[in-house]
């Protein structure tokens, strides 16, 4: 959890920044979400988590950022962040 808890609050502050919000329907960033996810102990969280984090990559490939961003967001809240 402590290795969990500075990328947490690096998301976190990140995500407040309308710059970065928008680099957060990447793959890249998908990828970082999938690592933490993997990471996750609470399993009806991680369950959620995941969920929402495939819809967010289904919106990403039909080029809907806004249905990516509101499923990332989603993703966010059920990791706790």
């Amino acid at each position: 959890m402590f290795k969990v808890l500075p990328v947490a609050a690096f998301v976190a502050v990140m995500s407040l920044s309308p710059a970065y919000a928008a680099g957060e329907c990447t793959d890249a960033h998908m990828a970082q979400m999938d690592k933490m996810i993997a990471d996750m102990k609470d399993e009806a969280a991680k369950k959620e988590a995941t969920m929402h984090l495939d819809m967010s990559k289904a919106e990403m490939k039909k080029g809907n950022e806004a249905g990516c961003m509101e499923h990332m967001q989603e993703a966010h809240k059920a990791m706790g962040l």
